[in-house]
């Protein structure tokens, strides 16, 4: 098993691509730690993994908090000692329209969970990995951020600084003995997706987006979790500051 003996934190474990993360990582041998603004979402998801694989544990948390996030680390390093692994997942996106449509309030929340989450697990994520004596951070990005698609400005940008960050993270970090890579999806079908249409739109969108993708399909969850057991593993330990498209093809096609 590629990643026993190690203990990962996963936000935004609760459903789609965290919940497949949090799987994969368990069955590879790690303890998982299930974080999710939906706490009875992440504890279904940890009971799921104790069930069937040992330790897991669940906690809720908005990461768009810092006094939540802070309470939720602290808490991990209470129940289990810490952790090696910080897999920074929870995001919004937005529903498709014209640059200016999008709600001041909706753009300020948008902000606070896909960026400044980011923030609030450095100041309190980060040092538990450096008491540690190293490990590493994924960051899940979007392949929008490197080739955006109109009518979802704002989301694009906010993936766009989860890439920067990452690769200023990776290059600061690095004398800690801290890998900090990103993966970049390209669009998949989970219940933040369906969020973005209504009803009556959405097999027409999955319909477009397909036809946009090389490999004829749209992301599924268990593709960004493969990604993300290489990425935290042994066979990664020389990767830090990389962008992993899992896009199936979309940036070349």
């Amino acid at each position: 098993m590629r990643l026993e003996g190690r203990t990962a934190l996963i936000t935004g474990a609760g459903s789609g691509y965290g919940a497949a993360m949090a799987r994969w990582f368990a069955r590879e041998g790690a303890r998982v730690i299930c974080v999710d603004i939906d706490g009875d979402a992440a504890a279904k998801v940890a009971a799921s993994l104790a069930e069937a694989q040992g330790a897991a544990l669940s906690l809720q948390c908005d990461v768009a908090d810092g006094a939540s996030v802070a309470a939720m680390v602290a808490e991990s390093v209470r129940a289990l000692g810490g952790f090696d692994v910080v897999i920074n997942n929870a995001a919004l996106s937005q529903r498709p329209g014209r640059i200016a449509r999008i709600a001041e309030a909706d753009l300020d929340r948008l902000l606070d969970v896909n960026v400044k989450s980011l923030y609030h697990m450095a100041a309190h994520a980060v040092p538990v990995l450096r008491r540690g004596g190293g490990g590493c951070v994924i960051n899940i990005a979007s392949v929008t951020a490197i080739r955006p698609r109109p009518g979802m400005t704002w989301y694009n940008a906010t993936k766009a600084a989860v890439i920067s960050i990452t690769y200023s993270m990776a290059a600061e970090l690095a004398p800690d003995r801290i890998r900090v890579n990103a993966i970049a999806p390209a669009v998949g079908r989970t219940p933040m997706f369906d969020t973005m249409y209504d009803d009556a739109q959405r097999d027409a969108a999955v319909k477009f987006l397909e036809e946009t993708i090389p490999l004829g399909r749209l992301c599924e969850p268990d593709d960004v979790a493969g990604a993300a057991v290489y990425l935290a593993s042994e066979d990664a330990r020389f990767v830090t500051g990389i962008v992993l498209p899992v896009d199936g093809g979309r940036l070349v096609g």
